[in-house]
């Protein structure tokens, strides 16, 4: 009791209080509810997600026979650093694709700045009006692996109601772009290069300017061949399927995210966003995007030939 007194004199708290601290005793750790799934179950359930990036948990839950929700499986999946995600949307790539980028990449790897501010980027793309209404795919995947192969999901072109558009832009800026009316063929192309991009090129690149095109058949037509040998244009080599390696698709990228802010309401609209959009491209973009070539070889090599993260 003189201990008591003593201790609540030093510390100033009451005997009720010193009362209460004496009897308290350490509770013992308590487990909580017990795992619905075994070691065993989880890591069957983590090896499916890793063979089948896209199944589902329904899915892995009724393959597997659990008796389990599909909430504790996807809890399991999430402590395994599976996260649901919508997948990235890549060329399909076969392996001379493969090849050839890794092939562009080493040979390019070293190149000069100079000699990426020399060419005069071009491509078409086609703008929609409207988003799609399909139904979204996920993959479950681990934290920065979007561009493994495994959890990419492979597109081919195709048709659908939008305007065609063809532009070009340097290291200096961005060039004219250009409505496309109609189908565009070899003879449309040609007409595109020597009304709109021959122009601008002449007035507004360096002197041993290099042209850039993807390997579309219209571009590669003998159409177009003889059209670049009468004109004496150099045209660089350039792999297929390979719209990372090209700096042009970051600007169709910024369009595209200015139509769907804009809305507009008809494709005479949509014409007008587009052409205020390619206006607002800053030189200093232009330059980012030019500059960043050595990057982008280096990403393809790193990731063996195939689809890189620009």
């Amino acid at each position: 009791m003189h201990f008591s007194l003593k201790v609540q004199k030093i510390i100033g708290c009451s005997a009720k209080m010193i009362s209460n601290a004496s009897k308290w005793k350490a509770k013992p750790e308590t487990r909580g509810r017990k795992r619905k799934t075994t070691i065993k179950m989880d890591r069957r359930i983590t090896r499916m997600a890793k063979a089948q990036p896209m199944i589902s948990s329904r899915m892995i839950k009724d393959s597997l026979e659990l008796h389990v929700s599909t909430v504790t499986v996807r809890r399991r999946l999430c402590e395994a650093n599976l996260f649901t995600r919508i997948p990235r949307k890549v060329p399909l790539l076969k392996k001379r694709h493969v090849q050839k980028r890794l092939q562009f990449a080493k040979e390019h790897i070293n190149w000069p700045k100079e000699k990426w501010r020399n060419i005069l980027w071009t491509d078409e793309s086609k703008v929609v009006l409207f988003g799609s209404k399909g139904r979204r795919q996920f993959v479950r995947r681990p934290p920065n692996s979007e561009f493994k192969t495994q959890y990419t999901v492979k597109t081919v072109k195709h048709g659908g109601a939008s305007i065609m558009i063809w532009a070009c832009f340097s290291y200096y800026g961005v060039g004219p772009i250009y409505r496309i009316p109609g189908i565009m063929d070899q003879f449309a192309y040609v007409k595109i290069l020597e009304e709109v991009m021959l122009p601008y090129a002449e007035e507004d690149m360096p002197l041993k300017w290099v042209f850039q095109q993807d390997n579309d058949p219209k571009h590669t037509s003998k159409r177009a061949k003889s059209w670049f040998q009468t004109n004496k244009i150099n045209v660089t080599e350039w792999p297929a399927q390979s719209p990372d390696l090209n700096p042009i698709e970051n600007l169709w990228g910024d369009i595209k995210n200015a139509v769907s802010e804009a809305k507009p309401r008809n494709v005479n609209e949509l014409w007008n966003v587009v052409k205020e959009s390619w206006s607002g491209i800053t030189a200093e973009r232009c330059h980012k995007l030019v500059d960043s070539m050595p990057h982008r070889c280096e990403a393809v090599i790193k990731n063996c030939g195939h689809t890189t993260k620009y």
